[in-house]
This record gives C-alpha cells, sequence and structure tokens, in this order.
C-alpha cells in the first residue's frame, strides 16, 4: 500500500516541481510520467496475483479458515458448485454490463441530486457513491468480523484498495492513452497527503495483528 500511495503522490510532487521550472511543458510531462508508472503498477499488480495465488497462496490464508476447512472436509464432502466455463463468462458479461449501466445512471443523476439537496458534487462522488458501491463488500467484511474471521475481513479491505490502486486507476491511464484522452496520476495535493498518511496509518494499526475497538475508533477519526 504504500507503494502504490508513492506512486500516486510522485505525479502530484513532480507537477509542482515542473509548474515552477517549465510551466508550458507540464502537462505532457506529466502524462509521460504517469503513463509509465501506470506500466510499472499493472506490472507489479500481475506479480501480486501470481504471487497470491499461484506460488504462495499459503500465506494468504487465515488459520482459523483452514482449520474450518479441514472440519468441514473431515465431516462431509460435498461437491463444489461450478458453472462451465462459456456459461460463467456469459454471466460476467452480464453483471458487468449491468454494473456499467447502473453507474452510468448514478453519475447522471449527480448534478441533478446536488442542485436538489445541500449536498455538493464533491460530497456525493467522494462520499456517498463509494459508500452506496462498497455496500455489499462492507456487509461482507462485517458478516466475517463479527464471527471472528477478522483477518478475513481486513484481507478483504487490503485486496480491495490493492486492486484499485494498482489496476484501475492504472488502467484508465493506459486506457485514455489508447482512445486518445488525457489521463494522468496527478491528484490534488491535499487528497494525496490524506491518502498517504491514510496508509501509514493503516500500515502501522496492522503491524501487530491485533485488533481493539480503541484501533477502530482511531480508523474513523482519520
Amino acid at each position: 500500500m504504500i507503494i502504490t500511495a508513492t506512486a500516486l503522490i510522485l505525479p502530484t510532487a513532480l507537477y509542482s516541481r515542473i509548474k515552477l521550472s517549465e510551466p508550458t511543458d507540464s502537462t505532457s510531462k506529466i502524462l509521460d510520467f504517469s503513463r509509465g508508472s501506470a506500466v510499472v503498477l499493472i506490472v507489479l499488480y500481475a506479480m501480486y496475483l501470481y504471487f497470491q495465488l499461484w506460488t504462495h497462496p499459503t500465506l494468504f490464508q487465515d488459520e482459523n479458515n483452514i482449520d474450518d476447512e479441514r472440519t468441514g472436509a473431515e465431516e462431509e464432502e460435498v461437491a463444489p458448485f461450478s458453472l462451465p466455463v462459456a456459461r460463467a463468462i456469459a454471466v460476467l458479461i452480464i453483471a458487468t454490463l449491468g454494473i456499467i449501466f447502473c453507474a452510468r445512471l448514478l453519475l447522471d443523476s449527480a448534478k441533478g441530486t446536488a442542485q436538489d439537496t445541500p449536498f455538493t458534487k464533491t460530497f456525493i462522488a467522494a462520499i456517498l457513491i463509494p459508500i452506496a458501491s462498497n455496500a455489499p463488500e462492507a456487509t461482507t467484511i462485517m458478516t466475517h468480523a463479527g464471527g471472528g474471521k477478522v483477518n478475513f475481513g481486513i484481507g478483504v479491505i487490503v485486496d480491495s484498495i490493492l486492486q484499485i490502486a494498482l489496476f484501475v486507476l492504472p488502467f484508465l491511464v493506459l486506457l485514455g492513452w489508447i482512445i486518445d484522452q488525457p489521463m494522468s496520476l496527478r491528484f490534488d495535493l491535499f487528497q494525496t497527503t490524506m491518502l498517504f498518511l491514510s496508509v501509514l496509518v493503516v500500515n502501522r494499526l496492522l503491524q501487530d495483528g491485533k485488533y481493539t475497538y480503541v484501533q477502530g475508533g482511531m480508523l474513523v477519526a482519520l
């Protein structure tokens, strides 16, 4: 997480430096730097998936989950549910198209919502939409955490963060490059600062592997 946060902070820092020395050429240099960083981040994401799924999957398994699986296997053997590859791909495509359609409707309604309510477009985009879109994931995390599987819930959170930072953002930058739409990894200075500080706090709280309500209160306060 620290590496991904650093990769997102560097374009902002570089923009501030270039803007002072070469203000007329800052945009193109930031784009080139962001595209190079996007390629590096996607390569890191591919390495992370390979490491997690193939070479070292046991490092990402909770001991409680392993024990539960062994106990369940000893008590009863249940045939796993599976779909044919073609049907699974079709379901995935249909679900993706449905999500795109719903997301487009949601974004189109944000402007009208901001006009008819006291909420600003920034608040809707940065707070309300992420809460709504992450509601299923949050429900899963709270359910497992309530059942004592805190490590599983934290793993879901960390994996989600890495997926956004290592794949989604770099992919959008490269997609913009392909369709000739300039997109960079440069964000607002305040946003990148908050991101880096949040990653530092979360990394520090997760180091000892012990979680209490005080640590949860710290994260909520941040």
